[in-house]
């Protein structure tokens, strides 16, 4: 491999900006994406409108609510499953317009769940900026039963939906907010490499 040489598919992520050109303001987090809000806020309060969008699973993710609503003066939206804050998302979509700049932070598999439900109503991308929080476990598509894995922290992977041992690529689909799972032992059967953990 050359040096340099990286994987154009593979999302790069930064840390979460105030765009000063923005009309209106939707911030998205989960978990431990509370502490990229706070950073956030950190920086200053924006003087367009704000919209807070905050999925709390947890009694940890709770205390980040609870600080997140003192600092705030508008009340944030508190969801506690994944779905609701989804489906959230889609009623807050309704009021906004042109101007509008997204803030996205979580896990990956969170991350792009929002974005497709941003690219759905039509939201470019490059208005929507993306910080990666919490566990580095990966999405992964199988690419022969089309299940997709959650939370995969391995190089190997059992599907969930074929039984099938498999390997995670590096290539990863924006569409399908996934890496890529490919049978490894397609040429030799049950030739199968352990396993490593890699996205802890």
């Amino acid at each position: 491999m050359e040096k340099g040489y990286s994987i154009k598919s593979k999302p790069v992520y930064g840390t979460l900006v105030w765009q000063d050109h923005a009309m209106q303001h939707v911030v998205i987090a989960e978990g431990e994406g509370g502490k990229a809000l706070l950073k956030l806020f950190q920086q200053k309060l924006p003087r367009e409108p704000l919209i807070v969008l905050y999925l709390a699973a947890d009694q940890h993710a709770e205390k980040y609510a609870n600080t997140l609503h003192k600092l705030l003066d508008d009340p944030i939206m508190v969801s506690h499953t994944q779905p609701d804050l989804l489906e959230q998302l889609r009623t807050t979509l309704a009021a906004c317009y042109m101007g509008t700049q997204f803030y996205v932070a979580g896990t990956e598999g969170f991350i792009w769940k929002v974005a497709a439900v941003l690219r759905d109503v039509g939201v470019d991308d490059k208005n929507v900026f993306k910080e990666l929080c919490g566990s580095l476990g990966r999405r992964v598509y199988c690419v022969h039963c089309k299940t997709t894995n959650e939370a995969v922290h391995h190089t190997i992977h059992v599907c969930t939906g074929c039984g099938r041992h498999l390997f995670v690529r590096e290539h990863f689909s924006r569409l399908m907010g996934a890496y890529m799972g490919f049978m490894v032992d397609a040429e030799v059967p049950g030739d199968i490499p352990a396993a490593e953990e890699m996205y802890p």
